[in-house]
């Protein structure tokens, strides 16, 4: 009798039926797919009309590849576009993120393709036998068994008691076998493929690790910004904590010359006060509001509304970089003009071509002991004088706080002459103290969070550990519903815990295929939804220097969370509960740990239709921004308000790369035991085909990536693959040693060895490459490696080349905290195209928006 039929058919054999169940792949593929293609034609609807949320780039970022305005005209245009169109638009980091689903997508292609034709074939060529498993001679078995015979290999069948040596003539020579040994011919194909997936795998990983590394050094080689030429050097002893005495320490050390250097202080104070200036600032814009009246806008008014930002230097998205060459068109008043003097109690202002007049705004004031109790006692004064006086006081503390002397930390950014010095200072051991003059690569200006700067590394450690405690008990509290949702793929089990509901489910056969085939994949969705964001949040505790350095922290902790929670005891769940059950008969526990794993099979592939095929076309909606347009613009009135409301959401990777990462190791993991080993293999390359371009166009035309992390989650890709194959070879082993065939799975021994040192020769030789810029590279570009001072003999060189995109976003910035030199403009009272229109004291004035001021 084969092994798939003492799983399937064994009488005490609590896990469903696989065959008796196919058709809820149907059933699923149905479900997935309508709702995957409402949300599609919704999207081409939707883009064709609101392009200033589905295309919302388009609209900040120049020369970007157009794409139709039809309701299907985009897709090839969307095909058509470039790895280099990517990089040069989307940054760094985007390219590395779309590299690896066209990994995945050539990896899963090449083993369907061997699924399909080889060893599926084979599979059913010995499924189809009679009861006890004799498929008889067949031209395919004759070829199997000579190959296996050219490398010495032999096959061993039952016979009673005795076993006999077949060779492919089939002459029978009697011989003592291994002790236990009863296996299928077929199950060497196990073996063989084993060693040719995780042969695809290792190619494929480090061909790919090198296009990301060669792309990577000749793209930051070729630059000279000053993130580029930036190090941060932390543990610096107090005698030096001076600007002037550390660059003469550090020059001091011939690894080049310093242009200059910023000593973080401890600016917590000036920082609380524009907290409490952007509270007063939104109250007072709201007062404006009220007394200036509504003022609609139009879709065709907004393209030329909407400004051209970007990230700001506290961290927050904004949007893209302007592509003028004149720092002060960015920053500088635009065009003054006297309107009504502002504090008459009842003044007329026209903003564009429309005119309102209302009475001015009150606040009530005082109360009893200083509360109010929602504005109904108290004084009533003038809103907008009220809180005008209130800024005014506190621009003046503002401005006394700047001047002040503020203690400096042990920490600073340190701009070399240089791109190639910076590369040195960071890779070099600047002290022979521990923990003094550590220096590593610096974030960029706009990604620093400036609050984390100068927090103490004892409160920095104290916060680490506690947020690492809150996800270990967050893990264990989520084993219950995790454990939940495992039970209900069992109808028996169900009915251990709720028999009601079990008979119910025995007796409504639709119910049944309902509760256990179509409704867990959906569950697990749910259990992955919230949870990612709360991590974020966490990590935003955690004291991170850059929302850069908090994104890839994000990625291991979501990643950690799917991983354990949501595939190693979800998977793990059903052969655990059968195996406490079976514990006094010990010859069961392999047949219910090998039934547990076929179970998964066909969650799994239904949980990659569903994530591939219905929740792909969800992302391209925008589903959540869709919603906070829809319910936040009746209820947008400031000018600020109104700016924000369209700027495009951010690209986390923190929230989009760990699942894919999971969905290859799983597909990886079923793609050659399984009978459903091919459509697990088909559905997990459709997952990477619709992921790839979803997250192209994304990213492209709707989405911003502010993070500067310079390409960092590939190592993070590379080593989760490395888990996965280690993985995938525990797996095939413990699947041979299910059917006896123990020799084989010794074969499989050298396999997570190899993965090892796969990974080993990746952290040894090219994890640097991915952290550091070889010199080389600074020297083959061109114009990068001179130094600062000679650059303007340089400067037709730099001119032949375009600016990538970092260096654009990077433009006049300084490592300074932002608060030390942002305006303290008054309250936006108007948008008028590209320019936003501000009362002073003294007036209105339009400027153009800068990047660290529309937030502030």
């Amino acid at each position: 009798m084969s092994w798939q039929s003492v799983l399937v058919k064994k009488p005490d054999d609590d896990g469903p039926d696989l065959w008796k169940h196919s058709s809820l792949l149907k059933t699923q593929l149905l479900i997935a797919g309508s709702l995957g293609m409402t949300a599609f034609l919704s999207f081409c609807v939707l883009r064709k009309n609101w392009p200033q949320i589905y295309a919302a780039r388009t609209l900040r970022r120049k020369g970007l590849p157009p794409l139709p305005n039809t309701y299907f005209g985009w897709i090839p245009a969307l095909y058509k576009i470039t790895e280099e169109e990517v990089l040069e638009h989307c940054g760094l980091d985007c390219y590395v993120f779309l590299q690896f689903f066209k990994m995945a997508i050539i990896i899963f292609a090449l083993c369907t393709f061997f699924a399909v034709t080889v060893i599926g074939p084979i599979r059913r060529n010995y499924d189809n036998g009679d009861e006890d498993g004799e498929a008889g001679i067949d031209v395919g078995v004759i070829l199997l068994r000579l190959i296996l015979t050219s490398f010495g290999v032999t096959t061993y069948r039952a016979s009673g008691n005795a076993t006999e040596e077949e060779d492919p003539l089939g002459d029978k020579k009697p011989k003592v076998p291994p002790p236990q040994e009863d296996y299928q011919p077929y199950l060497w194909t196990y073996v063989f493929f084993t060693y040719v997936f995780t042969g695809i795998v290792s190619f494929f990983l480090m061909r790919y690790t090198q296009k990301v590394i060669r792309v990577r050094q000749r793209y930051l080689g070729a630059q000279n910004s000053i993130t580029d030429r930036t190090i941060r050097l932390s543990g610096i002893p107090t005698e030096l904590r001076d600007e002037n005495r550390l660059t003469e320490h550090i020059e001091k050390l011939d690894i080049g010359d310093v242009r200059s250097i910023t000593i973080c202080r401890e600016w917590g104070e000036l920082d609380q006060l524009f907290v409490v200036r952007k509270e007063i600032i939104k109250k007072l814009e709201g007062a404006w509001c009220v007394y200036l009246g509504p003022r609609e806008v139009d879709r065709e008014t907004v393209i030329g509304v909407v400004p051209t930002i970007l990230p700001s230097n506290n961290g927050h998205i904004l949007d893209e970089p302007s592509n003028t060459n004149n720092p002060s068109s960015s920053s500088s008043s635009v065009s003054t003009g006297q309107n009504t003097p502002l504090n008459t109690p009842r003044a007329t202002l026209q903003l564009g071509s429309r005119t309102h007049s209302y009475d001015r705004p009150t606040v009530r004031i005082g109360g009893w002991h200083g509360f109010t109790f929602w504005g109904l006692y108290g004084t009533k004064v003038d809103a907008i004088d009220y809180y005008t006086g209130q800024l005014d006081t506190l621009d003046q503390k503002i401005i006394k706080a700047r001047h002040k002397e503020y203690t400096p930390t042990n920490t600073a950014f340190v701009t070399m002459d240089s791109v190639a010095s910076a590369q040195m200072v960071a890779q070099a051991v600047l002290d022979p103290s521990p923990y003094h003059l550590i220096a590593k690569l610096a974030p960029a200006p706009h990604d620093i969070i400036w609050k984390n700067i100068y927090m103490s590394t004892m409160k920095r450690e104290v916060r680490t550990y506690a947020v690492t405690i809150a996800i270990g008990f967050l893990t264990v509290a989520l084993v219950p519903p995790v454990l939940g949702v495992a039970k209900l793929m069992d109808t028996k089990t169900i009915s251990k815990s709720w028999p009601a509901l079990g008979q119910l489910l025995k007796d409504t056969p639709w119910l049944e295929k309902l509760v256990t085939g179509i409704l867990p994949p959906y569950l697990f969705t749910i259990l992955n939804f919230a949870l990612p964001y709360f991590y974020v949040y966490l990590a935003s505790l955690q004291g991170f220097i850059s929302h850069g350095d908090e994104e890839l922290s994000v990625i291991s902790k979501n990643f950690f969370y799917i991983f354990v929670n949501l595939f190693l005891i979800f998977t793990v769940a059903g052969a655990a509960i059968d195996i406490f059950q079976y514990l006094k008969d010990t010859t069961s526990i392999a047949y219910k740990l090998a039934s547990s794993l076929k179970k998964w099979a066909l969650f799994y592939v239904d949980l990659i239709v569903l994530q591939g095929i219905g929740m792909f076309p969800f992302r391209l909606l925008e589903f959540g921004n869709l919603l906070r347009f829809g319910f936040e613009k009746p209820i947008t009135h400031t000018p600020r308000e109104f700016r924000s409301l369209y700027t495009p959401p951010v690209f986390n990777f923190g929230l989009n790369l760990p699942q894919p990462i999971l969905i290859l190791i799983i597909t990886l993991l079923y793609s050659v035991f399984d009978v459903m080993s091919s459509k697990i293999l088909a559905a997990g390359t459709a997952y990477f085909v619709l992921g790839y371009f979803t997250y192209k166009y994304l990213l492209m035309y709707a989405m911003v990536h502010p993070s500067h992390s310079t390409g960092q989650a590939w190592p993070m890709i590379v080593r989760r693959v490395c888990v996965g194959l280690v993985l995938f070879h525990a797996t095939m082993s413990g699947i041979l040693a299910l059917q006896q065939a123990y020799y084989l799975a010794t074969l499989l021994a050298p396999l997570p060895v190899c993965a090892m040192l796969l990974l080993y020769n990746f952290e040894n030789n090219y994890q640097p490459l991915t952290q550091f810029i070889a010199l080389q590279a600074i020297r083959d570009t061109g114009g990068s490696g001179v130094s600062f001072t000679d650059l303007e003999g340089q400067r037709s060189m730099r001119h032949m080349r375009s600016q990538t995109l970092d260096e654009a976003r990077e433009r006049f910035l300084t490592y300074n905290n932002p608060h030390l030199t942002a305006r303290l403009d008054g309250p936006w009272i108007g948008n008028e195209g590209d320019q936003v229109v501000i009362a002073n004291q003294e007036g209105t004035i339009r400027r153009k928006v800068r990047l660290d001021e529309f937030d502030s």
